[in-house]
């Protein structure tokens, strides 16, 4: 299967077709379909969402082959991937941004923002989650079910359910 890379390689080589652009230009979807149809053959891709936006106005947004080839589940728009590891650098960006518009330190406590928190995260800090040295544990076991899309507060309790 390809790599996080070549999709994100070949999104950004599509790009390209807007290059230079100024004003909502009228999308050449049939170009863009035939770029894409081609470069997921070339690098072996099985599915991606795309979008397209020009100053905030979404120009294109469509789904490309299979989301799951087992159960030949089409992508669409509305398609969640699993971005494992890949996330975390947003989420540090994000966070970063945050500490610059003073909305958020580094040294807040995990407490500040789950007050229910056990009491031995009183000492972890949003520094330590950043750096990976919380001592919170990886929820990978098998108590832990990776095809199940947990809601925010059921994945805090489950942390919180772990001992450091």
């Amino acid at each position: 299967m390809a790599s996080f890379g070549s999709a994100l390689g070949l999104l950004l080589g599509i790009s390209g077709l807007w290059s230079g652009l100024q004003a909502a230009p009228p999308v050449p979807i049939q170009k863009i379909d035939a770029a894409i149809t081609a470069e997921m053959q070339r690098q072996k891709v099985p599915g991606l969402a795309l979008a397209v936006v020009h100053k905030g106005v979404v120009l294109v947004a469509k789904g490309y082959g299979l989301a799951n080839v087992e159960h030949a589940v089409p992508v669409t728009t509305d398609t969640i991937f699993q971005s494992g590891s890949v996330g975390k650098q947003f989420t540090a960006t994000v966070v970063m941004l945050l500490v610059e518009e003073g909305k958020l330190s580094l040294e807040d406590h995990l407490t500040k923002f789950y007050p229910d928190a056990p009491p031995q995260w009183q000492g972890i800090t949003v520094r330590h989650l950043l750096t990976h040295t919380s001592g919170i544990p990886d929820y990978e076991d098998d108590t832990f079910n990776l095809q199940k899309d947990y809601t925010d507060d059921e994945l805090a309790k489950y942390a919180m359910s772990l001992k450091l």
